[in-house]
């Protein structure tokens, strides 16, 4: 079965546009610059070291393409790496990924701490003599111009929805069924498939919230909000989300919801909170119970653009 297109998709999709557009802008990369960087890294993989003369070489980005980062595929950003590497590096900054270790990364086992930081030297060394415009390290007006025209993009698709709706509705053809058509671009350089890797949408969810979104489908959202929130608090990573999620027009912003997301104090308002707290740094929360469908799809945004797109 396709998957259904969500605003979110579409959204990267103009994000994509963008970045790509930026890249050609700056200069791209072309063959001789690509020949180059295959020598300076002596044809083997910038991150394991492998060989990669009887494989072909993927194209990464070191400082990834994603509206986050705001990653180019430009000449001095774009390293050899093996399969592998590319596909478990994802949304990570280079160095950041030489000192991961873990399952996760398994084609890094091989290297000593030692070997990871001197990967990470050439690397650096790599960007610093090939770019010294600094147009690797994005502007923070381009990041900010990023996020704007993503969110432009999602909240385009909201109205459009609606308007759509409105329009079936009133032409009595609101439960015929819709041509399975998807409007497509092609964009070369960088491939779709690198960038929707680096943009660490659900796919690249840890695996345990991966179950929990495939579970929550599956769920009442009030049950599913619960399961989302018991993992935050669990790993911790609910702290960089505190306090913002006990102030309503937080809460409003990401789930759509009437009430604060999370409170210390049950009070008067007992009834619209479970009863059973979370602890974080000696503080106990208390999670909102006024969970509806219409607050599913801020979940799931929530859940993977924001928690996961700053972890990175």
């Amino acid at each position: 079965m396709a998957n259904q297109p969500t605003p979110g998709a579409v959204a990267n999709t103009l994000v994509r546009y963008l970045l790509t557009k930026a890249g050609l802008i700056a200069g791209g990369l072309d063959d001789r610059q690509w020949q180059q960087t295959m020598a300076t890294f002596n044809d083997c993989c910038a991150y394991t070291g492998e060989s990669l003369k009887s494989i072909a070489p993927e194209k990464e980005h070191a400082v990834p393409m994603n509206r986050t980062l705001g990653g180019l595929h430009v000449f001095g950003n774009v390293v050899p790496a093996t399969p592998e590497a590319n596909r478990q590096k994802g949304g990570l900054p280079y160095d950041v990924f030489l000192r991961s270790k873990g399952a996760k990364f398994s084609s890094l086992a091989h290297l000593t701490d030692e070997q990871r930081e001197k990967a990470i030297e050439r690397i650096a060394d790599f960007i610093q003599n090939s770019r010294t415009d600094g147009l690797l390290a994005a502007h923070p007006e381009l990041l900010a111009f990023y996020n704007a025209q993503y969110q432009k993009a999602k909240n385009l698709c909201a109205t459009a929805a609606q308007e759509l709706e409105e329009l079936l509705q009133k032409l009595n053809i609101a439960d015929a069924p819709s041509p399975d058509e998807t409007d497509s671009v092609t964009l070369d350089l960088p491939s779709n498939e690198q960038f929707e890797r680096e943009e660490q949408e659900w796919d690249d969810l840890p695996e345990k919230y991966r179950q929990v979104q495939e579970r929550g489908r599956e769920l009442n959202v009030g049950t599913y909000a619960r399961t989302v929130f018991e993992e935050l608090f669990a790993d911790g990573r609910i702290g960089a989300f505190l306090p913002n999620l006990t102030y309503r027009e937080d809460s409003f912003h990401a789930f759509k919801l009437s009430f604060p997301a999370l409170v210390t104090q049950r009070g008067s308002d007992a009834t619209r909170y479970y009863a059973t707290p979370y602890r974080h740094n000696g503080t106990e929360y208390y999670l909102c119970s006024q969970w509806y469908e219409r607050n599913r799809e801020g979940l799931d945004s929530w859940l993977t653009e924001t928690v996961f797109g700053q972890s990175v």
